[in-house]
């Protein structure tokens, strides 16, 4: 009889154990209410180097589009990487900064800013560009206001030397009209992009002039 109580009463007390268990358990959860969203980080516009469908210019919207080419303009305008191969590339009439300029804007950055990137890349220096805002068309002007930072490392493989950060604005007339360009044959374009050409050269944006602030 006294096995038998004690056996019931293991029982008991081990069923109570798990109530207890399983009550904490939900105290607990409910307590930290834990949830999980899912994100896929989106690192880059193109659409190799993000998840998902790409974006198109018309999800995108004209001004935030237009305000992408113009980024992209002035980092192929002004930065500076020490290979020569790069050099030739954005140099030849067909590099994509030839593509987005009028002939005498790119006659102009080959004359002088080109000049310096060639200089720059001599010396194994490394530049690189971006807007530090939102570019804007005031009102009754032609030109559009962009502001940009650069920031420049003059000697190759020395942390210890700050690099050099200077800032500028550019006045900058613009053609652009959403859509790719016109007058060019869908084939070609194609083409050209299978061949790793940039796809920002591909689209109805044009610089007309610049003057440097």
């Amino acid at each position: 009889m006294k096995k038998l109580m004690g056996i019931l009463f293991g029982l008991i007390l081990l069923a109570m154990t798990g109530v207890g268990l399983y009550l904490t358990g939900g105290i607990f959860d409910a307590g930290m209410n834990q949830n999980i969203f899912p994100y896929f980080f989106q690192p880059n516009n193109l659409s190799e180097r993000r998840p998902g469908v790409p974006q198109t210019a018309e999800y995108m919207g004209d001004s935030q589009f237009l305000n992408l080419l113009v980024r992209k303009y002035v980092a192929e305008y002004f930065y500076a990487a020490p290979d020569s191969e790069n050099i030739a590339r954005r140099t030849s009439p067909n590099g994509v900064l030839a593509r987005m300029s009028a002939a005498t804007v790119f006659d102009e950055w080959l004359a002088n800013e080109g000049k310096r990137i060639q200089d720059l890349a001599a010396d194994k220096a490394m530049r690189i560009a971006h807007v530090i805002d939102q570019i804007y068309q005031p009102h009754d002007s032609k030109y559009w206001v962009v502001n940009y930072e650069l920031i420049t490392w003059e000697k190759p493989n020395d942390f210890s030397i700050q690099p050099t950060v200077t800032h500028g604005t550019m006045y900058m007339d613009i053609t652009y009209q959403m859509g790719m360009r016109t007058g060019v044959e869908m084939d070609v374009l194609h083409e050209y992009l299978e061949n790793g050409g940039d796809p920002a050269a591909v689209f109805n944006f044009r610089v007309n002039q610049i003057i440097q602030g």
